[in-house]
């Protein structure tokens, strides 16, 4: 994944079509795949799972996406979150069901 790649506007047309259900979708896959791990991993991991419902969302949709929920304080974090995704993430004690 490279995080500075701008996506295509085909894709942020699909982003911008996403509706509630949707990214809560996205949220949930990507509190699914967190395990102590790094972002970057988290990111592909939730990505690859819901390819097929959602093949035209870029994976940077989903970096948006973990940063939303990072700082909704479901998740914690180690290390310096930047652009790198070199910081890992781990459950926090208000993971959704």
């Amino acid at each position: 994944m490279n995080s500075s790649e701008q996506p295509k506007k085909s894709d942020l047309e699909h982003v911008v079509s996403l509706n509630g259900n949707d990214i809560q979708a996205i949220d949930e896959a990507l509190l699914r795949k967190i395990t102590h791990s790094n972002a970057a991993g988290v990111i592909n991991r939730a990505h690859t799972a819901l390819l097929t419902s959602y093949p035209s969302v870029p994976d940077v949709f989903f970096l948006y996406r973990l940063r939303k929920v990072i700082a909704s304080g479901v998740v914690e974090t180690m290390g310096i979150v930047d652009r790198q995704l070199n910081y890992r993430v781990r459950s926090g004690r208000n993971v959704l069901a």
